[in-house]
């Protein structure tokens, strides 16, 4: 890591530590941590920051035992149904996901974040941060300060209800793209981007999702790099 991703790992860690201090003493904390309480005080009050070491172990543990946990009762077992909400409206749950997603990325060129109007952008908006890149989305109605738009063109397999649209100045030829969004169910809203990314010939990197239904997984590896929270049936 460099100076800039290791600040903002130390910075996540010490947010992973006071969500479990919510739950937990921090007796308790340093049983569960095996870090003594005064060092788990002294980071939770902000007198000195984990070492990078140390605060990617925070933020492994925090995962596997706190957020895996949210991310599984997002998805309700038995139905097609599954509940974003709580962890789009949270910015450090959309911080935990960026970090996440970044490790899986690594090494990668990525110019733009490239998802679809509304529920993708706040996971975008953050992943691009995480990502030091732009983040753009494409929508169901025109800017109307701009004449010129890339127009998305649905498949007789999967058909949109209309378009989405994207300014031309936001999407150049042979700019690395990462498509992202909350949840991949049948791959039309996905399908939709890829034609734009066609349109701008830029280069689709990769796809990242929370949630991906089995059947969109099998489809879409075949061409892509596909990266996920969760595979849903």
């Amino acid at each position: 890591m460099n100076a800039l991703e290791e600040a903002k790992a130390k910075t996540l860690s010490v947010s992973c530590l006071k969500s479990m201090k919510q739950q937990k003493t921090f007796r308790q904390l340093s049983r569960e941590t095996g870090m003594p309480a005064g060092v788990l005080n002294r980071y939770i009050n902000g007198s000195v920051l984990p070492k990078p070491e140390r605060a990617e172990k925070i933020i492994d543990y925090f995962s596997r035992n706190y957020f895996d946990r949210l991310i599984q009762a997002a998805h309700i077992k038995g139905s097609r149904f599954i509940v974003t909400s709580d962890i789009l409206s949270k910015p450090f749950f959309l911080s935990i996901i960026a970090h996440k997603a970044a490790r899986m990325l690594k090494g990668r060129k990525i110019d733009k974040v490239f998802t679809a109007a509304v529920d993708g952008i706040p996971l975008a908006t953050e992943m691009a941060s995480r990502l030091n890149c732009s983040c753009i989305y494409a929508k169901k109605t025109q800017e109307l300060a701009l004449s010129d738009h890339y127009v998305s063109k649905s498949t007789p397999a999967k058909p949109l209800s209309s378009p989405f649209y994207l300014p031309k100045n936001l999407l150049k030829r042979n700019e690395s793209v990462l498509i992202v969004d909350d949840v991949i169910r049948g791959g039309t809203t996905f399908d939709a981007l890829t034609s734009i990314c066609g349109q701008a010939k830029a280069d689709i990197v990769g796809i990242f999702s929370m949630f991906i239904t089995r059947k969109a997984y099998r489809e879409l590896k075949r061409k892509y790099d596909v990266k996920y929270l969760l595979l849903v049936d």
